[in-house]
């Protein structure tokens, strides 16, 4: 009779080093397999696990990336985005082009919305055009001179007509 026949096989899921009187669940981050491991490994760069004693990884989503034994997905940083899966660093996430803007953990750039901006790239959030300018487009890189008589509030999205009885023959006027 052999003394190993009284020994239990480490379930898969946990580890069981040598001399173990119990099986060890893998933490987060990490798993085993099969039956017998005497180590868990750790989930492999774009993929995660959030639980303990478990057999497989999950892959990373989009506007997410997750680093070696990472036990949570990392959201990409603001300024940035990914609709890809398995990014296994934030390098992997694309810079915010210019006239839009990223929250942190962006699958997409937004265009920036009439009467906002964004003049350069990687912004969380597009700016409003000073008063004296509008934008009538998605997507602007700049705001418009507002006309002479115009007038043209701050975030305005179109220029406004003087009121009957004033006028304006410069541009950029700010208010009526």
């Amino acid at each position: 009779n052999d003394a190993s026949d009284d020994c239990s096989t480490c379930p898969a899921g946990s580890s069981c080093g040598a001399g173990s009187t119990e099986h060890s669940l893998c933490a987060a981050g990490t798993i085993s397999t099969s039956d017998g491991a005497s180590e868990c490994t750790q989930c492999p760069a774009g993929e995660w696990q959030d639980a303990t004693g478990q057999t497989t990884c999950k892959d990373c989503s989009g506007g997410s990336y997750c680093v070696l034994g990472a036990a949570a997905e990392l959201p990409c940083p603001a300024g940035s985005y990914s609709n890809a899966a398995k990014l296994e660093s934030d390098a992997q996430c694309s810079g915010c082009p210019v006239g839009s803007a990223c929250v942190t953990g962006s699958t997409d750039h937004v265009l920036c919305a009439p009467g906002t901006f964004s003049a350069s790239v990687n912004q969380t959030e597009c700016a409003r055009c000073a008063a004296g300018f509008y934008q009538d487009e998605n997507g602007a890189t700049e705001c418009k001179d507002c006309s002479g008589g115009n007038y043209c509030p701050a975030g305005a999205s179109a220029e406004l007509p003087c009121e009957k009885g004033s006028y304006s023959n410069s541009a950029n006027l700010p208010n009526a």
